[in-house]
């Protein structure tokens, strides 16, 4: 017996083969039907895809044989490898590199080998697929064709078993990398939710003290105007924290509490409050108020705070001058109340207007001005609080020019109602 020498570029070889990661693993359909194949066309009793290893010849797949293994030294395919061409051995017993070869002399008793050599993207001999009979004979010159057909096409099976490995770790890089930064931005959101919790409490203060401070008589004006624009500023910061508290998504910090109440007394309350701001402003604010059916049950707060994040939108995005804003309510159908917060202010495009109300949003995604930082949090507020009361938020234009955004609600509860259903 002749054992065949090391391949010229053996360490290579064997690293391409490693880098399959094939090796001892389970059998596999696409394999098993080309030797398959490969048996039939060549009408031998078995077929073998053989990867030639450090110190064995390891089958892939195997039809006939029940070995999963031989030494490296007793395979036929360790010679097949070294050349570029099939490998024939039409009669191991007249063959001095074969004749006494235990394959030949004990089970599987190897009398005829043909075995085309299988190679990696670079080039390297990894093993063959081979056919082999008890008997000696020759391959007809189409089945020889065959078997060189086969072997490209274990050679494409071994080329997308890789790609798919390849890919299989990168969606599991891909995966863990996103896993990590959706831990930290857990994190993250959860430190800035307590810290929005507890600025709650001094924010309180400095408002209360502040609208107390106004009410006192013979103030200087100018201690007035300072004193008015903390109250205003301490509003802004308390209503972007109460948004960022409620757009969360914390059901612990959106109680929703439904009463009846008089619609006209919630309007007069928020009308109000807005035309607080407008004391040094030259915007006009007016109002339109129709309604038929002005008994509503509905949460109040999460109502009225709706209507000012709404009214603080366009108070922001309007011009100065002659800009207008409007509050309008009405009831379009008996059981429906419908508020419109009109402007003049920029308009937003159809592509914006998809996530306008929507607290994240993709990286590259169109946005408006409207809604940014502050005013994302107060819009995707405004949205979660109308589908707590079941009813609907969108935005239109308001012609000429601006925008007007709508809210419609059901004036009685048709069923329960749930925070952020």
């Amino acid at each position: 017996m002749k054992a065949a020498p090391p391949h010229p570029q053996e360490e290579a070889r064997l690293a391409a083969l490693d880098t399959l990661e094939i090796l001892d693993t389970l059998p596999e359909a696409g394999f098993d039907d080309l030797t398959r194949l490969a048996s039939q066309l060549c009408d031998t009793p078995i077929a073998l895809v053989s990867l030639v290893d450090h110190y064995r010849q390891w089958f892939k797949s195997r039809i006939g044989l029940e070995a999963p293994e031989t030494p490296r030294d007793f395979a036929f395919c360790a010679h097949a490898i070294l050349g570029e061409q099939l490998f024939v051995v039409e009669d191991a017993h007249n063959d001095e590199r074969f004749h006494d070869n235990p394959l030949v002399t004990e089970g599987p008793h190897v009398r005829f080998y043909a075995g085309i050599p299988i190679r990696s993207a670079s080039g390297h001999p990894l093993g063959t697929l081979c056919v082999i009979d008890h008997q000696p004979r020759q391959l007809t010159p189409s089945q020889a064709d065959a078997l060189a057909v086969l072997g490209r096409q274990v050679e494409a099976q071994l080329l997308l078993r890789l790609r798919v490995r390849e890919l299989e770790r990168r969606e599991e890089e891909l995966r863990s990398q996103r896993d990590t930064l959706a831990s930290l931005q857990d994190q993250k959101d959860a430190l800035l939710l307590k810290v929005m919790r507890d600025f709650k409490a001094p924010l309180s203060t400095i408002l209360t003290n502040a609208t107390f401070t106004l009410y006192r008589p013979h103030l200087p004006e100018e201690l007035l105007r300072a004193t008015r624009d903390i109250r205003d500023a301490a509003d802004g910061l308390q209503r972007t924290v109460s948004n960022l508290l409620d757009a969360s998504g914390d059901e612990a910090t959106f109680a929703f509490n439904a009463t009846e109440f008089d619609a006209h007394l919630l309007l007069s309350e928020v009308s109000r409050d807005f035309q607080q701001r407008l004391v040094s402003s030259p915007r006009r604010f007016t109002q339109n108020v129709k309604l038929v059916e002005p008994r509503l049950t509905a949460d109040r707060e999460l109502l009225r705070r709706t209507l000012l994040n709404l009214l603080d939108n366009s108070f922001q995005y309007t011009a100065l001058g002659s800009s207008k804003v409007t509050l309008e309510a009405s009831n379009p159908e008996p059981g429906l109340l419908e508020l419109r917060v009109r402007d003049e202010g920029p308009s937003i495009t159809p592509a914006a207007r998809a996530h306008l109300f929507d607290a994240h949003v993709p990286e590259h995604t169109p946005t408006t001005g409207r809604a940014e930082g502050g005013n994302r949090l107060a819009l995707a507020f405004c949205r979660r609080a109308v589908q707590a009361h079941g009813g609907w938020l969108w935005v239109e234009d308001n012609h000429p020019k601006g925008v007007a955004f709508c809210v419609r609600l059901p004036t009685r509860p048709h069923g329960p109602l749930f925070p952020g259903s």
